[in-house]
């Protein structure tokens, strides 16, 4: 999975402006089906930048995991 999105930041830090920036994330999962039930784990890394847009722009990064369990009706 791929995304790109908008972010509005209420917080300056020595990293990022305060305002709006953007997140990208990239992250690849598995998934698996038993009955009723679907499983998912997907670890991504997403990174925050205002791509310049205001002066402070190092922006930062972040490794996640999520765990999701779904039931089909």
């Amino acid at each position: 999975m791929g995304s790109i999105g908008p972010v509005v930041t209420d917080t300056e830090t020595e990293r990022i402006s305060q305002g709006f920036a953007f997140a990208d994330v990239l992250a690849i999962g598995f998934s698996a089906r038993l009955n009723q039930f679907q499983f998912d784990i997907r670890p991504s890394i997403r990174h925050v930048s205002n791509a310049g847009l205001n002066s402070q722009n190092a922006g930062y990064n972040t490794r996640n995991i999520e765990f999701g369990i779904s039931y089909c009706l």
